[in-house]
Formats: C-alpha cells, sequence, structure tokens
C-alpha cells in the first residue's frame, strides 16, 4: 500500500513539471532563465550579453565550420563562436550587438549563405 502512495506521489510531481515545462514554452521562455525563446538555439546557456545565431546554408564537415568560425573571429570581436555543419547553425556570443549585414558578408565571402539571423 506504502509503494502505490509513494509512486501515486511521483507519478503526480513529474505531471506537475511537465505542466510547468509546457506552460513556459507556450510563453517563450526557455529553461535557461534568459527568455531567449526567439532563437533556435534556446535552452543554451549564455554568459555574454548577446546571443546570435546564423543559420547558414552549405556547411559540409568540420572544416566548413572552422572557415565561418575563423571568418567570424577575424571580423568581430566575439566571446565564442560554435558551428555545426549537421544543424546549420552557428552560435555566437559577444558583449556588443553584431551587425547582421555584415556578418553575413563576412561569411558569404567564404562561400556559404546566411539563410537567417536570430538575435537573443
Amino acid at each position: 500500500m506504502g509503494t502505490i502512495l509513494v509512486l501515486a506521489i511521483l507519478m503526480a510531481v513529474v505531471a506537475a513539471i511537465i505542466l510547468n515545462l509546457v506552460k513556459n514554452k507556450k510563453q517563450g521562455k526557455s529553461s535557461c532563465g534568459c527568455n531567449c525563446g526567439c532563437c533556435p538555439m534556446s535552452g543554451s546557456c549564455h554568459t555574454s550579453k548577446h546571443l546570435t545565431v546564423l543559420e547558414i546554408e552549405g556547411m559540409m564537415c568540420g572544416m566548413c565550420e572552422s572557415h565561418v568560425n575563423d571568418a567570424i573571429r577575424n571580423n568581430f570581436k566575439v566571446k565564442e563562436v560554435k558551428s555545426s555543419h549537421k544543424t546549420g547553425l552557428t552560435q555566437i556570443q559577444s558583449d556588443e550587438v553584431l551587425d547582421e549585414e555584415l556578418l553575413r558578408k563576412a561569411v558569404e565571402e567564404t562561400g556559404y549563405k546566411v539563410k537567417s539571423v536570430f538575435k537573443c
């Protein structure tokens, strides 16, 4: 009888947590607390003031990721830049807002196409 009671309480707690996560997701809040639900990388905690995510077409391998990362590092003052050819996304953390037009130009000069830019 005690096991059934403990199981029922545990199931109620799990259900409450799931309902809370769904409610927060619908309100555009992410689990990192920075309310950056507008970008595809929401939930990725970041410590710098600005997070910029680029959706890039044409990255096929790790070398492509390096080309994009180097282009961004060489043209902007950033804290961190990470690209993934698997997702087609580049995540940039910086202390200042990055100019979207200059970002597009820097990346496209390397032969890749910037499909979209998300700023949080």
